[in-house]
């Protein structure tokens, strides 16, 4: 039995997230219809890791096992013609036996993408948050600096309060401003539900001047005394850029 990894591109929009639920179109569900169709084998695809509804990835990984032995540039070939043109499959891989996409993974890479513009592009609209206001970005990007380092993200996932470790690393989060469009990147070894999002969206709260940079080094510190509240930040500006492992 093979043990193949996928690299996937999707553009999330039609899609209610990474994980298969019964009864809704998502994307592994997708392709676990499609590896079904060319191969005759009910596989598992795992994820790296679950994207939302309408969140998007240039560097989604997932892997799963196959009994036959159909040739890998067949299969690839395949799944690509079967595919919907919002998915692609970009690399197709065996890797060695022990390897597991989710629980291998070293480290991944999120951007957000926000644009400041009075007007918004029709080409533009499903791949950014639209924000028309004028915005403190130095106290934005100083405030996205604060998330570096080991910390308990409970404020920013709310949901796993109680239930979970919430300690994560992140090894990077800064800003990019590119005109009227601003780019946010963090680089973590794991992240919780919505906690790219609800970062993003405290962000956009210092740059409104609603919160501070001292308000969100207070979250970090003192994670269970934090009633901070921000606004989950909108799907359709994230992507999944990068797994590494």
């Amino acid at each position: 039995m093979r043990n193949l990894k996928l690299t996937i591109e999707y553009e999330g929009t039609n899609y209610h997230g990474w994980q298969f639920q019964p009864n809704l179109t998502t994307i592994q569900g997708v392709i676990q219809e499609k590896i079904l169709t060319i191969t005759r084998e009910r596989i598992k695809l795992i994820g790296a890791g679950r994207t939302d509804a309408g969140v998007h990835a240039t560097g989604q990984v997932a892997s799963f096992r196959l009994k036959g032995d159909i040739p890998l540039p067949n299969l690839w070939k395949g799944l690509n013609s079967l595919l919907p043109p919002d998915i692609r499959i970009t690399e197709l891989e065996q890797v060695e036996d022990r390897f597991h996409a989710r629980y291998h993974a070293k480290s991944k890479e999120y951007k957000y993408q926000i644009f400041t513009g009075k007007v918004l592009s029709p080409f533009l609209c499903r791949y950014v948050y639209h924000l028309p206001f004028d915005l403190k970005l130095e106290e934005m990007f100083a405030a996205a600096e604060l998330f570096v380092g080991n910390h308990d993200f409970t404020p920013f996932s709310p949901a796993v309060r109680g239930r979970k470790n919430a300690i994560r690393e992140v090894f990077s989060s800064s800003f990019i401003q590119q005109k009227e469009m601003l780019i946010f990147r963090i680089r973590a070894n794991g992240f919780l539900q919505y906690m790219t999002r609800n970062i993003v969206g405290s962000l956009i709260e210092v740059g409104k001047g609603k919160l501070s940079r001292e308000n969100i080094q207070e979250a970090l510190k003192t994670p269970d005394l934090s009633d901070l509240i921000a606004p989950t930040a909108p799907p359709q500006g994230l992507f999944l850029m990068k797994i590494e492992y």
